[in-house]
C-alpha cells in the first residue's frame, strides 16, 4: 500500500527531563487553549519561485538555555534533496511570518523515499522570537507502541485554528487490514494538504510530549476510507536531534 503525502509532491543534547521514559502513562490531550504549541511552518520556494511549497514541522525542546537556533523536526518528502538548494529556497516560519534560514539538515540516507524514512531533523541559523511553545520528545519502545496503540491512547495534532481540531486518538491499524511498520502509527486526528511533518502530541504526568510526526494519509480500497499516518521518534531520530545541538555547541 502507499501512503498519500498531505504536504507536497515533491518531494542527545536531548536531557532526561527532555526525554521521557519508554514506559509511559498517558492522560488526557493536550490543552487546546495552547494552539500551536510545538508547531512551525516551513515553506520552500519551487523552481522558478512562482509557487511554494507548505508544511509543517515541530519545535523541539532540547532542554538548552538561551539557544541561539531552533531544532525542528519534520517530514522528509516536502525537502528539496539537494542540500544547497534546500538552504537557498526553505525557510521556517515563526511569529508573525519571520523567515529562518536553515543552516543545516539532518535525515536518513535515503532522504525520504519510503514512509519509515521520512523525516529530517532542521537546524536554524538562530532561534524563533515571540512565545515560542518548544515540546519535548518521547521515544517508545517496540512493546509500548503497541500497548498505545491498543488503549487507543488520546492524542492532538495541532492546527493553526483550534476551530479546525477534533479529538483523536491513536488506532489499531490492523483491525482494518493494514499491516505497518513498527516504526509508524496510524491515527484519528483531521489533517490535510500541508499537514506533513505536523507534531503528534500526547501527554505523559502533565507534560506535553511528541510522540511523533504526521506524514498523510493511506487509502484503503476495501473500507473506502482513509487512515491517517504517522511516524513515532524512536531512538534514531533522538540521536540525530542529539547530533544537531551538539554540532550547534561545537
Amino acid at each position: 500500500m502507499k501512503i498519500r503525502f498531505a504536504a507536497v509532491r515533491i518531494t542527545l543534547l536531548i536531557t532526561l527531563l527532555a526525554t521521557a521514559s519508554a514506559d509511559v502513562a498517558t492522560s488526557d490531550v493536550p490543552d487546546s487553549r495552547e494552539a500551536e504549541v510545538g508547531l512551525t511552518r516551513i515553506e520552500c520556494a519551487g523552481d522558478d519561485s512562482t509557487y511554494t511549497f507548505r508544511f509543517r514541522g515541530a519545535i523541539i525542546d532540547t532542554g538548552t538555555v538561551d539557544a541561539s537556533y531552533e531544532v525542528i523536526l519534520t517530514a522528509a518528502h516536502g525537502l528539496p534533496s539537494d542540500v544547497d538548494v534546500l538552504r537557498r529556497r526553505c525557510r521556517v516560519v515563526g511569529a508573525e511570518d519571520g523567515r529562518y534560514r536553515i543552516e543545516s539538515v539532518w535525515r536518513p540516507t535515503s532522504q525520504g523515499r519510503g514512509s519509515v524514512d521520512d523525516w529530517a531533523v532542521l537546524l536554524t541559523e538562530r532561534p524563533l522570537r515571540g512565545d515560542v511553545k518548544r515540546v519535548r520528545t518521547l521515544a517508545t519502545d517496540d512493546a509500548t507502541r503497541q500497548r498505545l496503540a491498543w488503549d487507543e491512547i488520546p492524542v492532538r495534532l495541532p492546527l493553526r485554528f483550534i476551530g479546525g481540531e477534533r479529538a483523536c486518538s491513536l488506532t489499531q491499524p490492523g483491525s482494518l487490514g493494514v499491516d505497518l511498520a513498527v516504526e509508524l502509527f496510524g491515527h484519528t486526528c483531521r489533517a490535510w494538504f500541508g499537514h506533513s511533518g505536523s507534531p503528534i502530541l500526547t501527554i505523559v504526568e502533565g507534560q506535553v510530549y511528541i510522540l511523533g510526526i504526521h506524514l498523510g494519509s493511506l487509502w484503503i480500497v476495501e473500507n473506502h476510507a482513509s487512515l491517517e499516518i504517522g511516524r513515532y521518534l524512536d531512538a534514531k531520530i533522538i540521536e540525530t536531534i542529539h547530533a544537531a545541538t551538539t554540532r550547534q555547541r561545537e
